[in-house]
């Protein structure tokens, strides 16, 4: 009994990584059984972990198809057992946003998890940040235009949740180029978004709600000594 226990939680394990792995690239389970040539059956199976000992035969090419490797999808490597590690006692992973990766507002949602994780104790962003683990992302703060409040790569946790500055604050947003800590203030009477950097060197200037993409406000941040 035992042993079967075992299996089915492997391979509820691998149905959660695949599931997340399809998620990244957009791709359906229709679509992956097309490309792996699989039955979509068998993606369902695994997926739902109702397989409890897939083929690795069929899993090798459905790794293959996602340009993955098929050790990292059945967990046989030290990241997989770092998360499982932590995750057993309360810690939650949370990804970091890649400025390189950002090209557009249509790469905002999904870059979110396109890159490395940290973790952070559960319990303690839902306490003490007062949100859920989900809302929250990692960005190095790049320059130097929010001194002395922020430093050149400081690390922040962003809440993707709260996007309206009301009240102002701290937020991440997307210029166009990349993202950037600002200070946001709402101007109810022109309703546009004054825009402030905490260097005096910098301007403060302002824009139109709808042409300015907000990530998120930073809830916290830390830096080296």
């Amino acid at each position: 009994m035992a042993h079967n226990t075992q299996q089915a939680a492997s391979s509820n394990f691998i149905g959660q990584k695949l599931k997340l792995e399809m998620k990244k690239r957009g791709i359906s389970s229709a679509e992956l059984s097309k490309r792996s040539d699989v039955k979509t059956s068998f993606i369902y199976d695994v997926i739902s972990g109702k397989s409890t000992n897939p083929s690795t035969v069929k899993l090798a090419r459905v790794a293959e198809s996602l340009d993955i490797d098929l050790n990292f999808l059945v967990g046989n490597n030290e990241a997989d057992a770092h998360e499982k590690r932590y995750h057993g006692k309360d810690y939650i992973a949370v990804p970091r946003i890649d400025i390189d990766t950002l090209s557009g507002k249509e790469k905002i949602t999904s870059v979110y998890e396109e890159a490395e994780y940290y973790y952070f104790r559960k319990s303690w962003i839902e306490n003490h940040l007062k949100t859920q683990p989900e809302n929250l992302r990692m960005l190095y703060i790049s320059g130097d235009s929010m001194e002395p409040t922020l430093l050149h790569n400081d690390i922040v946790l962003v809440d993707t949740s709260k996007k309206t500055p009301s009240p102002p604050g701290v937020f991440v947003l997307f210029d166009g180029l990349g993202l950037s800590g600002k200070r946001l203030e709402y101007v109810s009477s022109q309703k546009t978004l004054r825009i402030m950097s905490d260097n005096s060197q910098y301007s403060s200037y302002e824009r139109s709600v709808d042409d300015t993409i907000i990530v998120g406000r930073i809830v916290w941040f830390a830096r080296e000594m």
